[in-house]
């Protein structure tokens, strides 16, 4: 299924590289122009459902977001919302836009099932589910191509913090091993939590012998040092499947959601924060389906902060699976990036996107690679290694839209 989406979206931008390289103006193409839409499936909890506002919470805010990058061809779907493809919001600032309403977000939920709370796991996989004559899972019968997977924050908050990664593990390892072999994973970290404001719902740390009355300081760093263990592991186990091979992201919910200024009731998003979320997962989707990496958002640490100065040269640049900016393989320094920058006589060398093997990344390179991948032409295994612009070890449509957000962003210095 999802191959097939990959193919029509190599045609596209096939058809966008070629009128190019006979000197012809050519709209840009977005990554997800495909004749079948990309399907995404939106998972969680009262979060991801939502909760207080009753408008679809994030989720209207990351349909609106993705239109306005130009991607239009995706269908958000799940068991919940789905009577409708298109329903209608009208914001503060008189906005009105359509979206999707469709999810799999449900409000008490905890990661599976613990205590009084229902499960997202059980939930998903030993429930059935029809959907266009197809009966089976969650993931069995809306077949995701990326799924948008944000739970924990119920955990949090029943104190059920022993165990709680092995939880999610659990969880994620069932959703890698039942997604498409081509589709994508994001898990997220989740809000803080106000404690001055919802220390009511914080049951559970009291009758672990603390108090807020008594000592809110203590507790509040209590409950705050919660929050922090259980993103830090998720970040963590992301990693930790990345470099098992898993196709598998992290997203950093909490750090554009302010824990003053964001929440409504101390534990959900407020409208502002909601649309922070949307916003955020919008950029973290487009970047995926556009084979880049998205813009770093705020957060809590300033690791990789000295990658901004070399940002404007990706044409020479790959990206780990943990998102962080690294050089290529050809050894091409710090000082040579910047050499290459300001256009002096730096030495070519091969580099990530040059598939003519020729020293300079440019269209010559976009056309090599949308004929090879149409089969209308061989590379050789040197020209293959450096068509791996998405550092997957594999060349497909995502290399070829990843090589030309490349010369976007260079501005055609190389042409």
């Amino acid at each position: 299924m999802m191959k097939q989406k990959i193919l029509a979206v190599l045609t596209g931008l096939c058809i966008g590289v070629l009128p190019l390289a006979a000197g012809m103006a050519a709209a840009p193409v977005a990554a997800e122009d495909t004749t079948e839409p990309v399907r995404i499936l939106a998972m969680g909890d009262s979060i991801t459902d939502g909760y207080i506002n009753g408008d679809n919470g994030y989720r209207k805010y990351f349909c609106y977001e993705m239109q306005q990058k130009g991607f239009t061809n995706f269908d958000m779907v799940g068991p919940k919302n789905n009577w409708s493809d298109s329903v209608s919001y009208t914001t503060s600032d008189g906005v009105t836009f359509q979206y999707d309403p469709a999810h799999a977000g449900y409000s008490g939920y905890a990661i599976e099932k613990i205590g009084s709370r229902q499960g997202l796991y059980e939930t998903i996989f030993d429930t059935t589910y029809y959907n266009n004559n197809v009966t089976g899972n969650m993931i069995e019968a809306y077949d995701p191509d990326i799924v948008l997977l944000q739970i924990g924050t119920n955990d949090l908050l029943d104190n059920q913090n022993a165990g709680i990664t092995d939880r999610l593990e659990k969880l994620v390892d069932k959703l890698l091993d039942s997604i498409d072999s081509n589709s994508m994973l994001f898990v997220a970290s989740v809000p803080d939590i106000d404690v001055s404001v919802r220390h009511d719902w914080l049951w559970a740390y009291q009758s672990s012998g603390y108090s807020y009355e008594n000592n809110p300081e203590e507790f509040t760093a209590l409950v705050e040092q919660s929050v922090d263990n259980y993103n830090a592991s998720v970040k963590e186990l992301v990693e930790k499947k990345q470099a098992a091979g898993a196709r598998i992201r992290f997203a950093d919910i909490n750090s554009v959601v302010d824990v003053k200024t964001g929440l409504k009731d101390g534990v959900h998003p407020n409208e502002a924060g909601y649309a922070c979320m949307g916003k955020y997962w919008s950029e973290q989707v487009s970047a995926y389906l556009n084979g880049t990496t998205p813009t770093p958002t705020p957060a809590t640490t300033t690791e990789v902060t000295t990658t901004t100065e070399t940002t404007t040269t990706t044409a020479i640049e790959t990206t780990t699976t943990s998102t962080e900016a690294t050089t290529a393989s050809s050894s091409v320094s710090e000082s040579d990036t910047t050499t290459s920058t300001t256009e002096t006589s730096a030495q070519p060398t091969w580099q990530k996107g040059d598939v003519t093997l020729d020293g300079t990344v440019n269209i010559a390179d976009s056309v090599r690679l949308c004929r090879y991948l149409l089969g209308s032409e061989t590379i050789s295994q040197q020209a293959y290694q450096y068509a791996d612009v998405y550092t997957d070890s594999m060349v497909n449509g995502f290399d070829l839209a990843a090589l030309r957000q490349m010369l976007t962003n260079a501005g055609g210095q190389n042409q």
